[in-house]
């Protein structure tokens, strides 16, 4: 021992020689410690090991570097199968003291046999698997694992009393006694153990004999052979006498030897063998049983692994369409800057074109704001250019493509705003007529009945729904507008009540009209489209009209 103050070592005297401290109360403690570390030692010896390991547990408080007691309390531990509570006891007293320590001894028997503690380690997993499964309402396998345990650390008391719960649970009184008095043996004072088996006995009603010693002295008197001498005392002597007397000849003994060996052949073939037999089918069992284990949990955890990749795989998905979407809405922003700085530069018609390729939805805020004041700038513009690109098709008897882009004028214009609306939709109508699309034709013709009601053109139109045919004063073929037998159109701009017609002779004018031909009538009412390029006039029908070359 030393002193606490200065670490100088302590003589019989009850103070320090190197500081002069006064050590009494040191010693002691050290005295309580020693007291408490032999009460220990005496329980263990009598397998009373849970007073045992509560002795040595308090004589450490008093001081823990009582090598001797926490040397064995890792005996005890490791007698009651708790081996990582003894390894650590032991790892800390090899600490404390480095040389001449049995912890050392005790240590590398642990450690010298690799297989033993790899089936302690087995034996912690399954426990701790089994409580688990006692959690979960598991029994069955609890009780499996409970029992792998055991065959594997018949001293594991913990485990006993576990398996012998559940066996309580299901009243099966007689296997969890069985365990209990096996537990018994390993700890005889136990008062789990004790307290297990006084609930048994109260639902029972039979007692349980823990009397081992007494046990123990009936089993070696049943196996000490019985003698084939007579004992009895003459005076104060022993005289012993055998019961028999035989006379073995050589051919007896060989008979005998030959009895012998047959009988130990059929105790070989009929016990040794199926317990082999039976030993290798357990051991393959088990291996069975841990690789099926092994196996559901390696696929759990693989399981796992997939769903965590699945997630993350549609993480990845939808940051790449966010990704996309967000691109798609940078190209339309920039597309719509473009497109206002054509329209500043005054190129309306490039400006209109390119504003029909871009999507409302992908604007918000000032750019949907200046989408819809360029949308609106341009509108005219782009109706402008369909109307002439569809009336000059119209006029060169290019029917799909006359359809096509006056098609493309109406819908630019939802709102009906334009001046040449009308006569977009009378074109437009007249070209599917005549491209055998009579649905078409009927809604185009419905749209003017519906939007300009009172006109000659709603008149016409009218005609056509009712009859199914284009009336007979508009039946001008568009492949030929030169046809010279062309119907009188005077009468279809209605929206001028006021206009008026006359006949002109060869070279004539008449109010200012310039209209020119010989028996020919139209006024200006009847020009329905000037060729911005030529300057010549075309009637509702694309026919030019006669008397301006």
């Amino acid at each position: 021992m030393r002193c606490i103050y200065c670490n100088t070592p302590l003589s019989a005297i009850d103070y320090c020689t190197g500081c002069g401290a006064d050590i009494t109360i040191q010693k002691r403690i050290a005295r309580i410690s020693n007291l408490l570390y032999n009460e220990g030692l005496e329980k263990a010896r009598v397998r009373d090991m849970e007073d045992a390991i509560t002795c040595l547990k308090r004589s450490l408080k008093f001081n823990k570097e009582n090598i001797d007691a926490r040397n064995l309390l890792g005996l005890c531990y490791m007698e009651t199968g708790e081996v990582v509570s003894a390894l650590c006891e032991w790892v800390v007293s090899k600490n404390m003291k480095p040389t001449d320590n049995l912890a050392d001894h005790y240590i590398n028997l642990l450690q010298s046999n690799k297989n033993r503690l790899d089936v302690i380690n087995q034996t912690i997993r399954k426990y701790n698997q089994s409580v688990l499964y006692c959690r979960e309402d598991n029994e069955d396998m609890a009780i499996i694992q409970l029992k792998k345990v055991i065959s594997q650390n018949p001293k594991f008391v913990k485990a006993y009393q576990l398996l012998a719960l559940l066996y309580m649970k299901r009243q099966e009184y007689e296997r969890a006694r069985k365990l209990l008095k096996k537990a018994a043996r390993i700890d005889n004072t136990n008062t789990t153990t004790l307290r297990y088996l006084q609930e048994i006995e109260d639902a029972t009603g039979k007692g349980t004999n823990l009397d081992h010693k007494k046990h123990k002295r009936l089993e070696r008197e049943k196996e000490e052979p019985v003698s084939e001498t007579l004992r009895y005392m003459s005076g104060t002597e022993m005289v012993i006498q055998p019961t028999t007397f035989r006379d073995s000849s050589t051919i007896a003994t060989f008979i005998n030897i030959i009895l012998g060996m047959l009988l130990g052949g059929a105790i070989v073939w009929f016990l040794i063998v199926p317990a082999n037999r039976q030993d290798i089918n357990d051991e393959a069992n088990r291996i069975v049983t841990d690789a099926n284990t092994k196996l559901a949990s390696e696929s759990v955890k693989v399981q796992e692994l997939q769903d965590e990749i699945g997630g993350y795989q549609q993480q990845v998905e939808e940051a790449n369409q966010e990704r996309d979407a967000a691109n798609e809405k940078a190209d339309s922003y920039d597309d719509l800057l473009a497109i206002a700085n054509t329209y500043i530069s005054g190129d309306e018609a490039t400006a209109a074109s390119m504003v029909t390729e871009l999507d409302a939805e992908q604007f918000e805020g000032n750019a949907l704001a200046l989408y819809n004041g360029l949308n609106g700038a341009v509108q005219a513009s782009l109706f402008t250019q369909y109307y002439n690109a569809g009336t000059q098709a119209y006029v060169s008897g290019d029917l799909n493509t006359a359809a096509t882009q006056l098609q493309a004028a109406v819908d630019s214009d939802p709102d009906r705003t334009q001046s040449k609306h009308l006569e977009a939709l009378w074109y437009l109508a007249y070209a599917y007529y005549q491209l055998g699309d009579q649905t078409k034709a009927g809604e185009m013709y419905g749209r003017i009945i519906q939007y300009y009601p009172g006109t000659n053109y709603a008149s016409q139109a009218q005609q056509f729904v009712a009859s199914g045919t284009v009336p007979e004063t508009t039946g001008q073929n568009a492949a030929n507008p030169q046809d010279t037998n062309a119907a009188d159109l005077s009468g279809l701009n209605a929206d001028d009540p006021n206009q008026q017609t006359g006949t002109q002779g060869a070279g004539d004018t008449q109010n200012g009209n310039g209209t020119q031909g010989e028996g020919v009538t139209w006024t200006e009412a009847d020009v329905a489209w000037v060729d911005p390029n030529t300057g010549l006039k075309y009637d509702v029908d694309g026919n030019e009209l006669p008397g301006q070359r």
